[in-house]
């Protein structure tokens, strides 16, 4: 019997049973559908190759500074500089720093964000302009006012005019050479980068080793290995301690593939979806297989006919297995738009810096999608078309025969049911674990209100406030319109918001300490705020004052510290009064006048660190600030006024990154909150089929075993007797497939290591609560079956039979 034959027969059982084979196809594309979203996810984040010449080439490369809290921190220029010239397997290295920058002239004053680079960073990776070209090692030299656009600021601002090219723009008042455009679609890390310009050191900036900023990019020589590279740059690393005691002495170097580095925390939390969008597939796979044992049961007379009247197990077999596989190919090809709508929730899992395109079908998830339905279609048609056929042709064409199941197949439907509470206990069990980390996530004291509060970034171009006095007087004249405005109840300035960075640290030295060891330092994050700033953010003072408007140059230098930092010098006694200045030989001392909570500055995830207030009165602060406004109604309300009271101050002044505190805190915990509610759904739709699976198999057994039934019950058997009977077969299966899903349990656990937060993956808590409610609902879904049975008139069943 040919292909196409199968597949005509296969059709007209679709005509035929219209609603069953609706039904199953509809299944098959909700399970086929979440898994194609969720490859395209994978697809995007560790598949599809960076838009870089080679990428599999390009390494990121670290300071290794896990000594004080960066595993992964920015290397200082002098250690770039040394990496590249001591390396024996790179073929080059380049570096990148942030930057902003106003842009002005034509139309509405706009904010962009850019990157300062070598000159040699196009090269590195492999890419060249679309229209114009990179900037020379000249240019860099000679710091000419010269930059690259980005293709979209491109067309935004520009209209896609190549005129453009060699002709000069307004960034931060400074005219600037427009020497060309990239590419579409380049990026590096960011994606929401506009502009590119020279990084334009001078020989005293390249020698620093204590001021750490860069991101350091190198291509590997052709057959070198990421270990053969990490081993290289540990030797540099060792002679470096050795050379520079002082700064370098416990300094590490880590290599790491530019893919994976991209990737971040993301990586994980898709592949542990990627395996729970599976289980459920399987668990779906498993109940059609059990629907199709049952309705191939029903079938066993036709079979019977056809096998009489000449046609092979085979060519039977075969033809089942084409019905399957039919539901399966109509189930992904259906599944594909499901997976299109699946990634409006999914895609959000992607990070920014790698896939930003949306659910696209390309020819690798076309190929997944097709052979994940095809693997589907074999595994729940398989078994059915194997046991279909294996059947006695004399006891099947027997007049009034019964079509009851062996004891083969329902060992399979049970083996079947199995295998669903397995894979339902490991989905239920990481949803576990994960809303456990939620919930320790939530509960942790971030040392400040964060109801109503409103931030954003207002960087401010050094070229016009070149000064001091001119940014100190900005930042005074804005705070004080915004404390005016309606609802407003606290606004005030700081070189970074809580949740916004992870670093901006620097060194300091405590007085009265002995002089710290080589290679040993005191590293605090450093925060320039203004008056007000802490009292609006609502930080508890634990012990003195907060700064004050009186805290100028002219008078006491003070400082407020955090509690960590008071613990760690000052334990058990106050740190009032004492004296701390910053790591630079010329820095004045400065008193400790207030200790506050432990604030949670670098998030939620990030160890406490020691921090230190340092009021903009007393240095000169940096040019770039964030507002913080605290309102008595809905932040995001507050916006325009805000905005307005900026630009009444410098009407050219761009404000940006406008976020709710609220907001910045769901970013942190993103890349776990949003794996805990999918793992979340997958386990509650794991938990529905399982029940489903066992309900199946216990109505069928006793519809199957009604003859049995009503003998026992004749023989004296109590319907009590046989309630018992029937939960204890689901209990049975239950208590099996949870005994094998601890092992599946205990393997996808491993995957959300890095995920979780103050739980373990071993956690005997949640393995027991997650065992407990699976038995409850197995328990649930055995009741109906179970007095079905009870109720059998042992009359009427062997009447019937």
């Amino acid at each position: 019997m040919s292909f196409s034959t199968n597949l005509r027969y296969a059709l007209r059982q679709v005509r035929e049973n219209p609603g069953f084979f609706a039904l199953t196809v509809a299944a098959l594309a909700l399970g086929i559908g979440a898994n194609t979203a969720i490859f395209s996810a994978v697809e995007a984040v560790l598949l599809k190759p960076l838009p870089y010449n080679h990428p599999e080439q390009l390494v990121m490369v670290w300071e290794d500074a896990s000594f004080i809290g960066f595993a992964f921190n920015t290397p200082a220029p002098a250690n770039y500089v040394d990496w590249k010239a001591q390396n024996q397997v790179f073929t080059d290295m380049a570096a990148r720093r942030a930057s902003s920058m106003s842009l002005t002239g034509d139309g509405a004053p706009e904010e962009l964000y850019g990157q300062r680079v070598t000159p040699n960073f196009f090269d590195v990776l492999g890419v060249q302009p679309a229209v114009g070209r990179v900037f020379t090692a000249e240019e860099d030299k000679a710091k000419e006012q010269v930059v690259l656009l980005s293709y979209n600021l491109w067309l935004r601002r520009f209209g896609g005019d190549k005129s453009i090219v060699g002709r000069p723009i307004l960034l931060n008042g400074v005219a600037t050479k427009v020497l060309g455009v990239m590419p579409k679609g380049f990026f590096f890390r960011e994606r929401n980068v506009d502009y590119w310009t020279p990084l334009s050191f001078t020989p005293e900036r390249w020698a620093q080793r204590d001021n750490h900023f860069l991101n350091v990019v190198a291509r590997m020589k052709q057959g070198v290995t990421r270990e053969r590279a990490q081993k290289d740059m540990d030797t540099i690393a060792a002679r470096l301690q050795q050379q520079y005691p002082v700064s370098n002495a416990k300094q590490g170097v880590v290599v790491v593939p530019m893919q994976e580095d991209f990737a971040g925390d993301a990586r994980n939390g898709i592949l542990v979806l990627q395996v729970a969008s599976v289980f459920v597939l399987l668990i779906a796979c498993s109940n059609l297989a059990n629907l199709l044992l049952a309705r191939s049961t029903g079938r066993r007379r036709e079979i019977a006919v056809r096998l009489a009247l000449g046609a092979s197990r085979g060519q039977i077999g075969g033809q089942l297995l084409t019905e399957s596989l039919l539901l399966s190919v109509a189930g992904g090809a259906l599944g594909l738009g499901v997976g299109r709508a699946c990634w409006i929730a999914f895609g959000k899992l992607v990070p920014a810096q790698v896939g930003e395109g949306g659910f696209q079908i390309d020819g690798q998830v076309l190929l997944f999608t097709l052979g994940i339905s095809i693997a589907a279609g074999l595994l729940f048609g398989l078994a059915p078309a194997l046991r279909a056929t294996d059947l006695s042709l004399h006891d099947a064409l027997k007049e009034g025969a019964r079509s009851g199941e062996s004891r083969g197949g329902l060992r399979l439907r049970d083996g079947l049911v199995v295998g669903q509470f397995a894979l339902a206990f490991a989905l239920l069990a990481a949803a576990g674990l994960m809303i456990q980390t939620m919930w320790n996530l939530r509960k942790v004291d971030v040392g400040f209100r964060t109801e109503h509060l409103l931030t954003m970034a207002v960087p401010l171009p050094e070229t016009k406030y070149n000064d001091k006095e001119k940014l100190r007087n900005f930042f005074s004249e804005v705070i004080a319109d915004v404390r005016a405005l309606p609802g407003v109840k606290g606004a005030g300035f700081a070189s970074d918001a809580p949740f916004t960075t992870s670093g901006d640290t620097s060194g300091y030295v405590v007085e009265g300490e002995p002089p710290l060891m080589p290679g040993e330092v005191n590293d605090a994050l450093y925060r320039e705020v203004t008056p007000g700033y802490l009292e609006t953010i609502g930080a508890t003072l634990r012990e003195g004052r907060l700064l004050e408007e009186g805290d100028r140059e002219a008078g006491l230098l003070v400082v407020v510290v955090n509690e960590f930092f008071a613990k760690r010098h000052w334990p058990g006694r106050s740190a009032i009064g004492k004296r701390v200045r910053f790591d630079d030989k010329d820095e004045p001392w400065r008193v400790v006048t207030g200790v506050v909570q432990d604030i949670r500055e670098r998030g939620l995830l990030l160890e406490m660190k020691p921090a230190i207030y340092v009021p903009i009165g007393q240095v000169k602060p940096g040019s770039y600030s964030n507002l913080v406004v605290r309102t008595a109604m809905e932040p995001s309300s507050a916006i325009k006024a805000v905005e307005s009271a900026v630009w009444s101050v410098d009407a050219q002044q761009p404000v940006t990154l406008i976020r709710t505190m609220d907001q910045l805190m769901e970013e942190d915990v993103a890349d776990r909150m949003r794996p805990m509610i999918l793992l979340g759904v997958f386990a509650g739709l794991a938990l529905l089929l399982a029940c489903i699976g066992v309900y199946g198999v216990l109505a069928y057994a006793v519809a199957q075993r009604i003859r049995e039934i009503g003998v026992r019950m004749a023989l004296g058997a109590k319907p009590v007797d046989v309630t018992r009977m029937v939960l204890g077969r689901g209990m049975k299966l239950s208590a099996i497939g949870l005994l094998a899903g601890g092992a599946l349990a205990a393997g996808l656990a491993v995957l959300l290591r890095s995920l979780l937060f103050g739980v373990t993956v071993m956690a005997p808590g949640i393995y027991a609560g997650t065992a407990a409610a699976l038995i409850l609902v197995a328990m649930a879904a055995c009741v109906i079956p179970a007095r079905r049975a009870a109720r059998v008139d042992p009359a009427v069943a062997l009447r019937n039979e």
